[in-house]
């Protein structure tokens, strides 16, 4: 790449851009110049140009020294306002070379829309490339800083069983079973680190991705109650069945599991667990309320954040690896929704999922009119 750069370098200045569009304009002023010479030749007649000739007489040649040398320097001037913008640019994109994280940007160019269009091409694209390069920095850096505790717990009961508890059938099953839970949370880990950068690079498809929201939240909803039966569970359903959003059933699934996990991880004394579906205008609201330990106002803003955790004591317990509300926010604002929440502290927490409501598929639409169709058969049979 250097060596390309000082390639460049040495090249002629004569096949920059900027010569080549001082010595084009020059050459266009020369052409409109003679033009207009020859055109008032033709008009006013021989005499009239032999008079001009005789009256500038000597002068003739400092004359068109002059002449040349205005237009040679009006042709620099209009080449170096076109080529200025050009110039700006190509000294962003070195600095962006030399640091990828540089905050400069190519400035507007009023006067050249193609320019300016380019220009904002190219500062998305670096803000993209810097996003990309900030979100593996924040991976490796969470991962390795996540990974450290269990693999160094790991590692130390290894080394106490080869120096001597293997010998000792309680320390080797209490080694054992603390290695095992350690390597679970590390499982857990870099699939919920994975889920979150699937999230993070979703690419969606609002046309084709629609999903019925009652039957998968119902399906979900029976699915816990199924799996808790410890919990008192409360569904209440403010939509038809042909409502749908610009979702894929299997991401509204996931956000719905992450949320009601979370209801169930913190209602430690109240175990009870709300679900509601209602329509607000033209959005759908997905909501989720527990009756736990709840949430500070000061923690409200953080909990998105990845590996943040209300619960400092829950560090170390499997699944509390505080990925999931991330996947969540990332995953819902891909869809063009909204995730809000409501907290207090010893009162608990209620989840809001907002997504705007699309036309039902065709093929809802015909199931929805064959259920309505057998309805009233069995209506009139009755």
């Amino acid at each position: 790449m250097v060596e390309e750069k000082n390639n460049n370098q040495k090249r002629s200045p004569l096949t920059s851009t900027q010569a080549i569009l001082t010595l084009g304009l020059t050459v266009g002023f020369l052409l409109i110049a003679c033009g207009i010479v020859l055109g008032l030749m033709a008009i006013q007649g021989p005499d009239l140009s032999k008079a001009v000739f005789e009256a500038i007489g000597h002068w003739w040649w400092s004359f068109l020294f002059f002449a040349l040398g205005g237009i040679l320097l009006l042709a620099f001037l209009l080449a170096q306002v076109f080529v200025w913008p050009v110039k700006k640019l190509e000294k962003v994109m070195e600095t962006f070379e030399e640091d990828p994280l540089t905050s400069n940007r190519v400035q507007p160019v009023a006067y050249n829309k193609e320019l300016d269009n380019l220009g904002s091409v190219i500062n998305e694209t670096m803000n993209q490339v810097q996003n990309l390069m900030q979100s593996q920095q924040d991976f490796v850096s969470d991962v390795s800083h996540e990974l450290r505790t269990p693999v160094a717990i790991v590692k130390g009961h290894l080394n106490l069983l080869e120096r001597w508890g293997k010998d000792d059938p309680e320390v080797l099953e209490d080694s054992l079973s603390s290695s095992l839970a350690e390597i679970k949370r590390m499982e857990v880990l870099v699939n919920e680190m994975l889920e979150l950068t699937r999230a993070e690079k979703l690419t969606v498809n609002t046309e084709q991705d629609h999903t019925a929201v009652w039957p998968v939240v119902s399906r979900v909803y029976h699915d816990f109650q199924v799996l808790h039966p410890e919990f008192s569970w409360t569904f209440d359903n403010g939509l038809d069945q042909t409502s749908e959003i610009a979702i894929r059933p299997d991401h509204l699934e996931q956000l719905l599991i992450i949320l009601i996990d979370n209801a169930l991880k913190y209602s430690t004394e109240r175990k009870e667990v709300h679900l509601a579906l209602a329509k607000a205008g033209s959005w759908v609201e997905i909501g989720v309320q527990d009756f736990g330990q709840g949430i500070a106002s000061e923690d409200l803003d953080r909990i998105f954040d990845r590996f943040y955790r209300v619960d400092k004591a829950r560090v170390h317990q499997p699944g509390g690896n505080g990925l999931g509300l991330s996947i969540v926010k990332k995953m819902v604002a891909a869809y063009g929704g909204q995730v809000q929440v409501e907290s207090a502290l010893g009162s608990g927490s209620s989840f809001r999922l907002r997504f705007p409501i699309v036309q039902p598929s065709t093929e809802s639409q015909s199931v929805s009119d064959q259920g309505k169709k057998d309805t009233k058969d069995s209506e009139s049979l009755l």
